[in-house]
C-alpha cells in the first residue's frame, strides 16, 4: 500500500471512530426524553430543516457562480454541500461545551432522514444522471448515529455507573481519532489541495462555510445555547455523501473530486475551530449540565 493509500484509510477511520465514539458517548450521558423533547420545537426544527434543505444548497451554488471557476469546479464543492446533518456535527456540539447536546443529536437524524430525498433532487439539478439511493443513506444514518446511539441510552438506561465512567473516555477518544482524520486527510491530499490554491476554490469554500455559520447562528434565535446548536450542526455537512456521487455517479473525475475535497477538510476544520472558540467565549450553559450530571 502507498503511503497516500494508507493516510486516505486512515483518514476515513479516523472520522468513523470519531463519530461512532462521540454519539456513544453522547448516548451514555443522555436519555431517550431528552433526546426527543427537542424535537417538539417544531418552528426551529422546521427552520434548520428548510436551512439545510433550500438555502445551504442555494448559497453554495450562488457563490461558486460568483467566483471565476471551472463549471466542474462550482459543481464538486456544491455536490460535497448539499446534504446537512453531518455526523461530526456532535464532535462540534460536544467540543463546544456550550451547545445543546439533546438537540444536536435530534437534528442529525432528522436532517439525515430527510437528505433521503433532497440530495437526489439536488444531486440530479447539479449534474445530469448524478444521484444518490436512499437505502445509502440511510445505511450511514443506521451505522454512525441510530445504532451507537440506541446502545449509548440503553447502556445508561440498565448500567448508569458503568455510562458515567466510560463517557469521558469514548468523549476523549472521539476527539484524538479527528484529530488525526484532519491530519491524515490534509498529508493525503496536499498536492490537490496546492494545486487548487490559484483557482479560487479555497476561497470560495472558507466564504461558504462562514456564511453558512452566520445563518445557523440566525436560526438558532435568541438563545445562545440553541443558537451554537444550529450553527455547528448545520454548518457540519454531510459531505461524504457527495463525495460518493463523485466517485460513482462521475467516476471519480479529478475536477469534480479535488475541489470536493478541499471543501470537505476547510468545512470539518472550520466547524472545529468555531466549536472551539465558542467554548473559549461563552459561559457554561445546561449543554453542559448533562454531562456534568451523568459524571
Amino acid at each position: 500500500m502507498s503511503a497516500t493509500g494508507f493516510l486516505e484509510r486512515l483518514f476515513d477511520a479516523g472520522v468513523v471512530v470519531s463519530i461512532v465514539a462521540t454519539v456513544l458517548s453522547l448516548g451514555f450521558s443522555l436519555t431517550l426524553s431528552q433526546v426527543v423533547a427537542p424535537l417538539r420545537r417544531g418552528w426551529l426544527v422546521a427552520t434548520v430543516v428548510l436551512l439545510n434543505v433550500v438555502v445551504v444548497p442555494g448559497v453554495a451554488w450562488g457563490v461558486t457562480e460568483a467566483f471565476p471557476m471551472k463549471d466542474s469546479y462550482a459543481a464538486g464543492i456544491t455536490l460535497t454541500a448539499i446534504a446537512g446533518g453531518g455526523a461530526a456535527g456532535l464532535k462540534a456540539a460536544q467540543l463546544s461545551k456550550r451547545a445543546d447536546l439533546a438537540l444536536a443529536v435530534g437534528l442529525v437524524v432528522v436532517l439525515q432522514l430527510v437528505d433521503m430525498v433532497a440530495v437526489p433532487v439536488w444531486a440530479g439539478r447539479l449534474v445530469d444522471g448524478a444521484t444518490i439511493s436512499a437505502g445509502t443513506i440511510l445505511r450511514v444514518l443506521l451505522a454512525l448515529v441510530l445504532v451507537p446511539l440506541a446502545v449509548g441510552l440503553t447502556v445508561r438506561a440498565r448500567y448508569a455507573t458503568v455510562a458515567a465512567r466510560w463517557q469521558p473516555r469514548l468523549a476523549s477518544l472521539g476527539t484524538v481519532a479527528l484529530g488525526i482524520a484532519v491530519a491524515a486527510g490534509i498529508a493525503s491530499n496536499r498536492t490537490t489541495i496546492a494545486a487548487l490554491f490559484s483557482s479560487w476554490v479555497l476561497v470560495a469554500s472558507i466564504v461558504i462555510v462562514l456564511l453558512v455559520l452566520g445563518l445557523g447562528f440566525l436560526a438558532g434565535g435568541p438563545n445562545s445555547e440553541t443558537r451554537a446548536t444550529t450553527a455547528l450542526i448545520t454548518t457540519m455537512r454531510f459531505d461524504s455523501l457527495g463525495l460518493v456521487i463523485i466517485s460513482t455517479q462521475l467516476h471519480g473525475n479529478h475536477d469534480y473530486l479535488g475541489p470536493a475535497i478541499c471543501f470537505s477538510l476547510i468545512n470539518i476544520v472550520t466547524v472545529m475551530i468555531a466549536a472551539w472558540l465558542i467554548g473559549r467565549r461563552a459561559p457554561a450553559t445546561t449543554g453542559d449540565a448533562a454531562l456534568l450530571v451523568s459524571r
